[in-house]
Formats: structure tokens, C-alpha cells, sequence
């Protein structure tokens, strides 16, 4: 069994008398609409933040594995005896890049 205290039913009782008057049930609902169209525009806008970040995440992540990729292939091409201009020259970069990440 639920017993309301005094301030409770006086809150209860404003409430009402505040709901039947159009006047400020009209500013209440407006009230009502622009908070909820704050969310709406706060969701919106994270998650577009979201969606910009994943994008900028994964070009980023590809952007370091393709030079990580180049790495690996200039080293294991070194290690098979290829001269640094042969590497250069197939990879079409200059010697200077493929010494600097071959660590030379």
C-alpha cells in the first residue's frame, strides 16, 4: 500500500490544476518539444562524430598497414640479395626512400 505524504499530494494537485489551464499545458508541451528536439539534435551530432572518426580511424589504420606492407617487402627483398636501386627501381621510389625504411 502506497501513502503519499502531504507534499506529495499537494505536488499532485498543482500539477493537475497547472495541466487543465490550456495556457500552461501549451507552454509545458512546447517546453516538451524543444527539449526533446535538443536530444534529437545531440544524438545527431554524436553520431555523426562517431561515423567521422570510424571513417578517419580506417583510413589512418590502411594508410599504416599499406606503409607497413612497403617496409616488409623492401626488407625481404633485401634480404634476397636485391641491390637497393633494383628494390627503387621495381617499386618505382627513389633509392633514398627505400634506404629510409630499410633503416639504412
Amino acid at each position: 500500500m502506497f501513502f503519499a505524504s502531504k507534499k506529495c499530494l499537494e505536488a499532485l494537485e498543482e500539477w493537475q490544476s497547472l495541466s487543465v489551464d490550456p495556457e500552461n499545458r501549451y507552454a509545458y508541451e512546447m517546453r516538451l518539444k524543444w527539449l526533446l528536439d535538443q536530444l534529437s539534435n545531440i544524438r545527431s551530432s554524436r553520431e555523426e562524430g562517431r561515423q567521422e572518426g570510424l571513417k578517419e580511424g580506417l583510413k589512418e589504420g590502411l594508410k599504416k598497414g599499406r606503409e607497413e606492407g612497403i617496409k616488409e617487402t623492401i626488407r625481404k627483398m633485401s634480404e634476397k640479395g636485391m641491390s637497393i636501386a633494383h628494390i627503387a627501381n621495381i617499386l618505382d621510389m627513389t633509392e633514398e626512400d627505400v634506404r629510409e625504411r630499410l633503416g639504412d
